[in-house]
């Protein structure tokens, strides 16, 4: 088995960082855009927060190991 480099583990990050913010923040902008005419959907943030938080994390997660394992 191979030493992963820090390189190689900084490399994947960037990689997948930008689409894990993005699954993390969109629907919470989406939210907040229907709450512009919708005041009821603001009640919906708190309990949606964590649920995208954990989907961003796990795909984060999920990607980098797999990239670093495929090496």
């Amino acid at each position: 088995m191979d030493r992963i480099t820090e390189a190689e583990i900084a490399t994947s990050v960037k990689k997948h960082y930008g689409m894990t913010l993005l699954i993390a923040m969109a629907p919470l902008i989406f939210m907040l855009l229907i709450g512009f005419f919708e005041q009821m959907a603001l009640h919906v943030i708190p309990l949606l927060a964590p649920i995208t938080v954990v989907a961003a994390v796990s795909y984060f997660v999920k990607n980098v190991l797999t990239d670093l394992f495929a090496k």
